[in-house]
């Protein structure tokens, strides 16, 4: 699937998400901002510090980030 595809797919999805990314060559800024651009219901948390693996190599702040997100944005 093409990027352009994907980001299709990800504005075309109603329901709230949480993308938690790292430092790798899939999420730089630019395509950290085509995403919320294209998704802005979707919250983008920036996991400083970790690699591919977000929530390996950054645990501590991986498990804040999703915690936030399930108090703030998931309704109850």
């Amino acid at each position: 699937m093409t990027p352009d595809r994907l980001l299709e797919a990800a504005a075309a999805c109603a329901c709230r998400r949480c993308s938690c990314a790292g430092s790798n060559p899939t999420c730089e800024p630019r395509g950290a901002a085509e995403f919320q651009a294209a998704v802005p219901h979707a919250r983008f948390v920036d996991v400083s510090g970790a690699g591919h693996m977000v929530a390996g190599d950054r645990n501590d702040l991986f498990t804040e980030a999703v915690i936030e997100f399930l108090r703030r944005d998931v309704p109850r």
